[in-house]
């Protein structure tokens, strides 16, 4: 299986329902911090067999930037015997780890850190293939070829221009395209087609005018979802044969949402979409269908789930989510329905969030 655009998502298909924490693994999340005189990182497991969220005391931080510096996300690639994590950070650096399927230890990958334009945002293609990270001071973007074998990271070509102030990527589902935007207040996206070497190269058309602060892609390379973070609705743009996009006005685009919706997450399946506003309205869940319209999940606005943001583990089956509320942020793990969409209430308790990145990893089909 591999990954999706973004956290830990992922392109692998999940099955099977039910909404409990059951099952057998563990689940790994790892939690970046942004206290102190220097980076961290933390851990916290979701034991499947004994069904208890705790967090792991045994785990040792890798190697991280010394002195304090935002990260600009997280991305998890799966690949066929081995999961790694990247994380950008705004100095000018990438940093890569192996993950270990028993333990969930976290060890880096060979010549890591990599200088970066920026470290503003992270993504990579769907195969795991190619990795892009963004500058949203300059827009450049950088890509590096990740190697299956040891996750070593090689630099394709000079940082690529995107035309816009670059602080958020995302690649449609079946990774012929990268999107940037530029985050909330945004006017524009870009697009490019992605080479067969990882190259860039603009779309024709690029940057196109809809003030998108997020955008994210489906499963099926046919949209790209997107909000604005100042409208209550959900914008779907199709995606045609270059990579430029349209609103999806025929399949009823946009979609209004009960709430504002500050961000945005994506099912692994690619079957379903959550709108989180971080205030005090469930988080919203739509099927996305094949004509790209947008139909509201049973159950939705889920009560009580009232998230910041969230990252499913790559079976699609839970959903790590961070508490709202600035200062008394928690998080933990809740279930999802992979039949029909529906995320149940926290049964497990939450633990403290340290604010910073978050990445997830389900260490069932790691070595």
């Amino acid at each position: 299986c591999s990954k999706g655009a973004n956290f830990g998502s992922s392109s692998c298909s999940s099955s099977g329902g039910g909404g409990g924490l059951n099952g057998n693994g563990t689940v790994y999340a790892y939690l970046l911090s942004e206290v102190g005189a220097s980076d961290g990182m933390a851990a916290d497991t979701l034991d499947l067999s004994k069904n208890t969220f705790q967090e792991a005391t045994s785990f040792v931080a890798p190697p991280l930037p010394s002195t304090l510096v935002a990260d600009g996300g997280t991305v998890v690639v799966s690949l066929t015997s081995q999961k790694y994590l990247y994380i950008p950070f705004h100095n000018g650096s990438v940093y890569g780890y192996a993950i270990d399927g028993t333990t969930g230890a976290l060890t880096s990958v060979p010549r890591s850190p990599y200088a970066v334009v920026g470290g503003t945002s992270i993504t990579a293609n769907p195969a795991g293939t190619f990795l892009f990270v963004s500058d949203a001071a300059s827009g450049d973007i950088s890509v590096f070829s990740i190697s299956a074998t040891n996750g070593s990271l090689t630099a394709v070509g000079s940082p690529f221009a995107s035309g816009i102030a670059a602080a958020q990527l995302t690649t449609d589902g079946l990774g012929k395209y990268l999107y940037a935007t530029a985050g909330t207040g945004g006017a524009q996206v870009a697009a490019m087609s992605i080479g067969s070497t990882g190259a860039l190269t603009l779309v024709p058309g690029s940057p196109f005018s809809f003030p998108m602060s997020k955008v994210l892609g489906e499963n099926s390379g046919n949209f790209l979802l997107g909000i604005t973070g100042f409208s209550n609705d959900i914008h779907v743009f199709s995606i045609d044969s270059t990579g430029a996009i349209a609103e999806a006005s025929t399949a009823g685009s946009p979609f209004a949402t009960a709430a504002l919706p500050l961000n945005l997450v994506v099912h692994p399946s690619g079957t379903y979409v959550y709108a989180l506003d971080g205030f005090s309205t469930g988080m919203e869940g739509y099927e996305i269908q094949a004509s790209g319209a947008l139909k509201g999940i049973t159950g939705s606005p889920f009560t009580a789930v009232d998230l910041d943001a969230g990252e499913f583990d790559q079976s699609g089956k839970y959903l790590f989510g961070v508490g709202e509320g600035s200062v008394t942020a928690s998080f933990g793990p809740y279930g999802v329905d992979t039949s029909s969409g529906a995320i149940s209430t926290l049964t497990l308790g939450t633990l403290g969030f340290p604010g910073g990145g978050i990445a997830v990893s389900d260490l069932n089909d790691a070595p």
